[in-house]
């Protein structure tokens, strides 16, 4: 895991997860970091603290948003009707008291909605909030982590 609880709430400043969840979120984020960076991490980890805190930063991200998505995912479930179709979206979660506010025109037009009802579209929620973070990081040998190159 490259990223912790204690990194998630002090130098990323999240404030989605909690000490009881992170690990599983912040575990799954790693796995879906690896398969962006075709598992460089796993063997050249960036030596530099700047690019370590880059790649700890994309793991927090990523695991954000598949949390987000994973709410949104459950309250869609929960929100169907005999036809299968959505009613509601998740416009609003509060992790300290688990508050979880609901829309009220039923558009699920959010990027986490869009991400729990479409796979494609939770990877490029992911690939996008990797980029940002991992844009020209290079691994410990000096290759870019996102370079697909061989």
């Amino acid at each position: 895991m490259y990223a912790d609880f204690d990194f998630y709430q002090n130098r990323y400043y999240g404030d989605a997860l909690t000490e009881a969840n992170a690990n599983r979120w912040l575990s799954r984020a790693g796995d879906e970091i690896d398969a962006l960076t075709f598992g460089r991490l796993v063997s050249a980890f960036p030596v530099t603290e700047s690019d370590a805190e880059k790649v700890r930063k994309a793991v927090c991200a990523v695991a954000d948003a598949l949390f987000y998505t994973d709410v949104q995912r459950i309250a869609a479930s929960a929100q169907k009707d005999a036809d299968g179709q959505y009613h509601g979206a998740v416009s609003s979660v509060t992790s300290g008291k688990e508050s979880v506010s609901y829309s009220v025109n039923g558009n699920a037009a959010t990027a986490y909605a869009s991400a729990a009802a479409n796979p494609d579209a939770l990877t490029a929620l992911v690939q996008n909030i990797a980029v940002k973070y991992l844009a020209n990081v290079p691994d410990a040998n000096g290759v870019n982590l996102l370079y697909a190159g061989v």
